[in-house]
């Protein structure tokens, strides 16, 4: 079972490990421009105490991932989730799906959100089919000044 919480600070040294070996594109596609090359624990750690609402996911008490509500529209009850990012080691086993689908619950019933939004660049396969199984629809294609294509996608909560 999934638990969506606050990130603990401690878990910003995790995600700066999932991240060792990897690239400035890989950090882009996870994270948008939210973090900058190289990644830091204290970079992550500063936009927690600043107030973003950076949000783990546990199983069994254990950190496996991370994700954001970027930003809250009150006016149409919609949240723009992303900086999503699951534990390299247990990829590509349902956890992904598994997490979404928590934290999407979360979003209705502890934020209060009717629809939830995100982007997602159309090379990253995996996270799109993840996308697609819980419930998203794509709803635009978005050309970043990189030359990448984000995917916009939303989901009725």
């Amino acid at each position: 079972m999934i638990n969506i919480e606050r990130l603990h600070p401690e878990d910003t040294h995790t995600i700066v490990v999932w991240h060792r070996g990897k690239d400035e594109d890989f950090l882009r596609q996870w994270a948008g421009m939210g973090y900058y090359w190289p990644l830091a624990e204290a970079l992550i750690y500063r936009r927690l105490v600043a107030g973003a609402e950076i949000f783990g996911a546990y199983r069994d008490g254990k950190f496996v991932g991370t994700i954001e509500i970027i930003e809250r529209d009150p006016q149409n009850d919609s949240v723009l989730i992303g900086r999503y990012l699951v534990d390299p080691a247990l990829t590509g086993k349902g956890l992904g799906t598994e997490i979404m689908n928590t934290f999407l619950d979360y979003c209705r019933d502890t934020v209060g959100a009717a629809e939830a939004r995100l982007f997602v660049f159309d090379f990253n396969e995996g996270a799109h089919r993840c996308y697609l199984k819980c419930g998203f629809e794509e709803t635009e294609r978005v050309q970043r000044p990189n030359g990448w294509i984000a995917i916009g996608m939303k989901k009725t909560l």
